[in-house]
């Protein structure tokens, strides 16, 4: 039984490492919380304006036949409660949250 429950810690322990290593993560904005897969338009509901808004690329997504959807690549960068953070996204989606040191 004694081994048992180590067992069952470490894989917790181990899970806990891993999960607090990913790198997607929410973004609290005072009582408001977006994540990756919301719209521009939830975001500047919750955040507000960013500090920052730069265009930092373009993505080409293949539609149905030839045609071709080329999106922006953008970038707001947020200061949330002394930290900066760096929201990027394509075209309307938010596609990651990464906190800047």
């Amino acid at each position: 039984m004694l081994l048992s429950r180590r067992s069952l810690i470490s894989a917790c322990l181990i899970l806990a490492a891993l999960l607090g290593s990913m790198n997607a993560y929410a973004l609290r904005c005072g009582s408001n919380l977006v994540d990756e897969g919301d719209l521009k338009f939830k975001v500047l509901q919750a955040c507000g304006e960013p500090i920052s808004r730069e265009i930092i690329g373009y993505v080409d997504r293949l539609q149905v036949g030839d045609r071709v959807r080329v999106m922006n690549i953008e970038e707001w960068i947020y200061k949330v409660s002394g930290d900066y953070q760096s929201l990027e996204f394509e075209g309307n989606k938010l596609v990651k949250i990464t906190a800047i040191r």
